[in-house]
């Protein structure tokens, strides 16, 4: 297929050439970029470089044979590519009528392509695309896509012989000019993603992950004790190797409330703390607020504990920052509100002192937030869920 200016070829392999790499080092590197398929990838795409301080990376123009228009964003290591049906049917357009925008796929940069695809396809793993190359004018792309829970699917890349702005096919777009204008967010890099899954999977989701990725479990709460009634969730998280990749999985528990609060969310961390909450927030972002009374709690909880917070609870309020902590550190983290019509995603802006997990004291603490009870309607709305569930969240945000 030929592009504007240069020469762009796609082609299937196999895994003969596989490496000699014993199996117990085939590893995920890092979050390589997202994916999101959204109705209007160009609208999409603005919004994050508009209002969280992304960069416009690239654009791949729609054609014949692949009639998707793609924008890419980036933003220090954070790399978001929006894709766009540019015809009434397609793939892409029946997730879209079915889901709403969401986040179809999240990719990985791998050291060893063929052998973690040849380890998945002996672990069972579904096989969307076999190991596939990609070429043009800068290099080679090596990728093959799983799917996982839902309609959701992760892309493993290897990217070591390409040099190009993101992926073969697309090309460099220029700054916007509100860049220069506004201020830096200063996001930095993606801490995790975390999805909903049906109930009674969690166990099989974190298997799934650990046979085919060679990931371990790294954090895992049972929320449906006593001790936390209204939370109605079990929560387990997966850290590859280098533990540089963490995915957070979230299951409905019973619990006193009629239905769980949990919906499907993309998280980015901040390293610079209240001061980038109001750099957000000075380009529009909307950020959802919290009730004084959480704040009261935290003061007290915060007297008998012997973690030192920099931040006071009256500058956590002020810019609606939560806290999580132990007697390691703390965490502390601000919430967008949904970032489309559904409520399916929206983002969470991390900034992390000596302290590991992903956030296990907001969900405690949910009881202070709106008393009315989330609703689940049988409707095909969610990215990451297995049951695709609609699932309206409270968490602890008044309403406007």
């Amino acid at each position: 297929m030929l592009s504007a200016d240069f020469l762009y070829i796609s082609s299937v392999i196999s895994d003969e050439n596989s490496s000699i790499m014993k199996p117990e080092d085939v590893k995920v590197l890092n979050f390589d970029h997202l994916t999101f398929w959204v109705g209007n990838a160009k609208t999409a795409s603005s919004y994050f470089v508009t209002r969280f301080g992304f960069t416009p990376l690239a654009v791949k123009e729609a054609s014949e044979d692949n009639p998707r228009l793609s924008y890419a964003v980036r933003l220090n290591k954070i790399t978001i590519a929006f894709e766009s049906p540019t015809k009434s049917h397609g793939e892409i357009a029946k997730d879209l009528e079915a889901h709403g925008d969401f986040v179809k796929d999240v990719a990985f940069e791998v050291n060893d392509l063929h052998e973690l695809v040849k380890r998945s396809k002996k672990e069972g793993a579904v096989i969307v695309k076999d190991v596939t190359v990609e070429k043009d004018d800068h290099g080679t792309i090596k990728y093959a896509v799983l799917r996982t829970y839902g309609d959701n699917t992760h892309t493993l890349i290897d990217r070591s012989d390409y040099n190009g702005v993101f992926l073969p096919g697309y090309t460099a777009m220029e700054d916007d000019p509100l860049n220069k204008l506004l201020p830096d967010t200063n996001l930095t890099f993606i801490d995790h993603v975390e999805g909903n899954i049906g109930d009674g999977t969690l166990s099989d989701s974190v298997s799934w992950y650990e046979r085919n990725l060679n990931m371990h479990k790294f954090w895992c709460v049972d929320y449906s004790h006593d001790l936390v009634p209204y939370s109605c969730i079990n929560s387990a998280s997966v850290i590859n190797q280098n533990e540089t990749v963490l995915l957070s999985m979230n299951e409905a528990a019973k619990g006193l409330r009629p239905s769980s609060k949990v919906t499907e969310f993309v998280k980015s961390l901040g390293t610079s703390g209240v001061e980038h909450i109001r750099s957000l927030k000075a380009r529009g972002a909307e950020i959802l607020t919290w009730p004084p009374k959480y704040y009261e709690m935290i003061k007290d909880k915060l007297k008998s504990s012997s973690v030192n917070v920099k931040e006071t609870i009256e500058e956590l309020e002020q810019e609606n920052i939560l806290i999580d902590f132990d007697e390691k550190g703390y965490m502390l983290q601000a919430f967008t509100k949904h970032l489309q019509a559904r409520p399916t995603v929206f983002i969470e802006i991390i900034q992390r002192r000596n302290h590991k997990t992903v956030g296990s004291y907001r969900f405690i603490t949910s009881p202070f937030g709106s008393q009315t009870p989330n609703k689940q309607q049988a409707t095909t709305s969610l990215a990451l869920v297995l049951n695709h569930l609609d699932i309206k969240d409270s968490r602890l945000a008044q309403e406007e």
